[in-house]
């Protein structure tokens, strides 16, 4: 079953392909790895708020962690054309806006891990860094980065990037 297929088969789906909210790419490649940018806790125009406490139910930041996986997902999907190009997720790097009490970064993450290794199998499996702070970008819960290893002939191609630097 395809990665896409999969996504829709667990009730989900790709949102749409998030854009940058400054002068920086929300993708790159190069030398077959892809990087995303980060992705903060979004559904449409509306950001899932932290900071999490530590007296908090983690379902509610489990799901937000989900989500930012959904949407480094849908980067790469807009980016290389067939979320089947990536050959294996290496790298995930997930930051929380908790308070100071707040130890469960890592248990947090795991949605998005737990998601990754749930569509892609073993290529989903990764290594990951979780990280505390105090806030994020419009109030976000979560933010997650993802890099990935593509598949030779994509890693080869130099894809124009998503923005333009002249000012």
């Amino acid at each position: 079953m395809e990665i896409e297929q999969r996504i829709a088969a667990l009730g989900l789906q790709l949102p749409t392909m998030p854009t940058a909210n400054g002068k920086y790419r929300t993708w790159h490649i190069d030398n077959g790895l892809f990087l995303t940018s980060g992705q903060l806790s979004r559904v449409d125009d509306e950001v899932i708020r932290g900071p999490i406490r530590s007296d908090d139910d983690l379902e509610q930041a489990k799901e937000a962690a989900r989500i930012c996986a959904l949407r480094c997902l849908s980067v790469a999907r807009s980016a290389l054309n067939d979320l089947g190009a990536i050959d294996q997720i290496l790298s995930v790097r997930g930051f929380v806006a908790a308070s100071a009490d707040f130890t469960r970064h890592s248990e947090v993450l795991d949605g998005a891990s737990e998601l990754l290794v749930e569509l892609f199998g073993i290529k989903g499996d990764h290594i990951r860094t979780a990280v505390g702070v105090s806030s994020l970008p419009a109030g976000g819960l979560i933010e997650i980065e993802m890099t990935a290893r593509v598949t030779t002939a994509i890693g080869q191609l130099h894809l124009k990037p998503n923005y333009d630097l002249a000012p």
